[in-house]
């Protein structure tokens, strides 16, 4: 005989109260579904296939054989659409119908009329990386999102469930909070995040003005000091690494709930948010942030820093960065002068892979302020692009805004009109930097070696050809200064 209790918890987590032999109620437990996903794709498969003349004629064709000549195709016909459904509810009743997640890790749970069973758990130190990835089903033009868990290699699926099979609303928020409570944050995808947002998941912004709007007032109005604990208690400020116009920058400790004494250091940008405004003074000031974490949520390459998370608290924004040890570019050259050119080689090969992949993105994007300031050099020697608060996608609406340093901006830049080459002036013109130690003359044609003589005549080539005038003359793509540059003296690529 069960407890009530135990019947309120089986009610509570919409399961059998069956599953509760022996098991510790610790487990935050959430139903999964996958014939929900399998009815939505039933439904668009046959949406598509009433669209395709082709498989209309042949129905047609059999009706009409099944009316003059004889049953049997009829029954054949109900036979084969009779097939489709029955395996796809034989295959449901063989999966999964509940996910647990506790401190040690996460199980999925069986629960069926015919009995019930449990996978063995898996421990969240196995888990690299918790992602959403899309599969495409062929010949239908249909996509299948999956929950996916990978292993610390980020190769081996560990966990793969179906999107749809978690339902909208309370289960896939108590999902993603158990994922958030018990996975460290460099871990979590933010296409998880967005995914199992129950808000919106396409709108970071209809999220946060939700959380705006139950707390009228701000409680503080000076910066975090020392020690502060931000988003939940989630984050622990370090110090304070800047302060500036677009907001101010934290080194902050990401807690481990499983284990304090591991604590992963990140970058809490800040926005200062308008308390007691309207909604449309708000959802303006949203307009910058959303735009900065929607860019760096799609972008994935290892040397353009990644977005790890966002929350809001106390009237703040927070985007939750990587920390990238090193030091940018620009305190390089201020502290040791110019660099050598065949390390300014090696360093510009390397920009033109970040800014290529960045222009080959759909729709282009243009960083828009590609400075020494926002290109740090780490240990190892390799770079990494940061800061992509005033970068815009190529398709949007274009901006009259003048956004850049001055003698980093191309001239259609200037006019408000940028493009993807003026992020390749904007390379020519950091070059012209690191190799001279000098920033050139705003809105004009970069000669590093007027500088600098002892400069080769190659370099000088590319970092004039980056920075002309007219784009006509200018290198077309980032992957042609690439090319440039591979084709110099060997000496100056080892």
């Amino acid at each position: 005989m069960k407890s009530p209790l135990d019947t309120s918890l089986a009610y509570k987590y919409f399961m059998s109260y069956r599953l509760f032999d022996g098991q510790r109620f610790d487990e935050i437990i959430v139903p999964y579904s996958p014939a929900r996903s399998y009815a939505r794709k039933l439904r668009e498969m046959l949406k598509v296939a009433g669209k395709r003349t082709e498989i209309g004629t042949m129905l047609l064709f059999l009706a009409s054989m099944c009316l003059f000549h004889n049953i049997a195709p009829l029954l054949v016909l109900i036979l084969l659409s009779s097939l489709i459904p029955m395996s796809l509810l034989i295959y449901a009743w063989c999966q999964p119908t509940h996910v647990a997640l506790s401190p040690k890790g996460y199980r999925m749970y069986h629960v069926h009329w015919f009995g019930d069973k449990a996978s063995p758990g898996v421990s969240w130190a196995r888990i690299g990386v918790s992602t959403v990835t899309r599969t495409k089903d062929s010949p239908f033009p249909l996509y299948e999102d999956w929950i996916t868990f990978l292993d610390d290699d980020g190769m081996k699926p560990l966990l793969r469930m179906r999107l749809d099979g978690i339902s909208q609303g309370d289960h896939r928020r108590r999902f993603l909070g158990a994922v958030k409570q018990f996975l460290p944050v460099e871990r979590i995808d933010l296409r998880l995040q967005d995914a199992m947002n129950p808000v919106r998941p396409d709108s970071h912004t209809s999220l946060w003005l939700q959380v705006l709007s139950s707390s009228p007032k701000r409680l503080r109005d000076d910066a975090l000091n020392s020690s502060s604990l931000v988003g939940n208690g989630r984050y622990r400020i370090v110090s304070q690494l800047g302060a500036g116009g677009q907001g101010t920058a934290y080194l902050a400790e990401c807690i481990n709930t499983t284990n304090d004494a591991q604590a992963l250091r990140v970058v809490l940008k800040e926005f200062v948010l308008p308390a007691e405004a309207s909604l449309q003074v708000s959802k303006r000031a949203f307009d910058r942030i959303e735009r900065e974490a929607g860019l760096l949520s799609r972008l994935s390459h290892p040397q353009i820093v990644r977005l790890l998370d966002l929350f809001v608290d106390d009237h703040r924004a927070y985007l939750v960065l990587e920390h990238v040890p090193g030091r940018s570019l620009r305190q390089i050259v201020r502290e040791n002068g110019p660099l050598r050119e065949a390390d300014v080689v090696t360093m510009a090969l390397q920009m033109t892979v970040v800014l290529d992949h960045l222009h080959k993105q759909e729709p282009s994007v243009i960083h828009r302020d590609f400075t020494p300031e926002n290109i740090i050099l780490m240990p190892d020697g390799h770079i990494k692009l940061i800061d992509f608060d005033v970068a815009q996608q190529l398709e949007s609406s274009a901006t009259r805004t003048i956004v850049g340093k001055h003698s980093f901006i191309s001239p259609e830049q200037f006019r408000g009109h940028p493009s993807t080459q003026s992020d390749i002036y904007a390379l020519g013109a950091s070059l012209h930097f690191l190799l001279t130690g000098e920033e050139p003359m705003p809105i004009s044609q970069a000669n590093p070696r007027e500088v600098s003589p002892i400069l080769s005549g190659e370099i000088n080539a590319i970092v004039a050809k980056c920075t002309a005038i007219e784009l006509e003359e200018r290198f077309k793509s980032a992957a042609e200064v690439g090319e440039a540059l591979h084709k110099m003296n060997v000496d100056y690529v080892r």
